[in-house]
């Protein structure tokens, strides 16, 4: 018979890894369905954090089972059982990752390669921010950009709005992965043409779509509408 002092730690940790293996399953499904990259690397963050947990509970158990003698019980079995659950399970999420973060990484190169020395720690920064559905968007354009699909008169419309939003954005405080003034030097750069300094600056264009309030010029132009109607035209291309 199992002395009740150690019956009752027994009963904690499987208590808790049930915990734990509820809160694995949470953030499995957040993740699945997660494409934002802070979001996501704060779900990163929990499940590591569970890993060490699963860590520490197999350490009790190894020292529960030392000091109880005898035949393993039906609940020293079961917790073991979940144990192991647990630590397959946290393996092929890890495996799971590590082939999605292979893959993006992968899209932020190819990204990265389309810019000079001087602009990859500008466009490294704003990549680091934009998830696969984005990079893959912001790719499309560029890649109608290099084909001559997007005609100068309407580089020279679009890209002062894009300048007039980083204007606004610094002027309400908005944080953007990189400097306001690091963009302007860049897509303001007298030296580059036109389609070059477009090229730079469309990484930036989803953080635009996605400031929350109304981006409106003068004119009466609402850039994020803009902004969104010609994105959108290279999405699934």
């Amino acid at each position: 018979m199992i002395p009740s002092h150690l019956e009752l730690r027994l009963k904690h940790l499987e208590d808790n890894i049930k915990q734990d293996q509820e809160l694995l399953k949470d953030y499995e499904d957040s993740l699945r369905y997660e494409d934002e990259p802070i979001r996501k690397a704060r779900y990163k963050r929990e499940i590591e954090r569970l890993r060490e947990s699963a860590n520490s509970y197999q350490q009790e158990y190894n020292e529960l089972r030392m000091q109880i003698t005898g035949e393993p019980t039906v609940q020293m079995q079961n917790v073991a059982i979940q144990l192991q659950q647990m630590n397959n399970r946290l393996d092929r999420l890890s495996a799971g990752q590590q082939a999605i973060y292979e893959n993006i990484n992968h899209l932020r190169q190819g990204l990265l390669a389309r810019y000079n020395a001087s602009e990859k720690n500008i466009i490294s920064a704003i990549t680091e921010r934009l998830n696969k559905s984005q990079m893959l968007t912001v790719s499309a354009v560029l890649d109608a950009i290099e084909a001559n699909q997007v005609s100068e008169a309407e580089i020279q419309k679009i890209l002062p709005s894009i300048e007039q939003s980083l204007i606004i954005l610094q002027q309400r405080g908005v944080t953007l992965p990189v400097s306001h003034q690091a963009i302007a030097e860049v897509i303001n750069a007298p030296q580059m043409d036109f389609k070059h300094r477009f090229k730079v600056a469309v990484p930036i264009i989803p953080f635009i779509i996605d400031y929350e309030a109304e981006l409106e010029l003068s004119t009466g132009i609402n850039i994020k509408e803009a902004l969104k109607e010609f994105m959108a035209r290279f999405i699934g291309e």
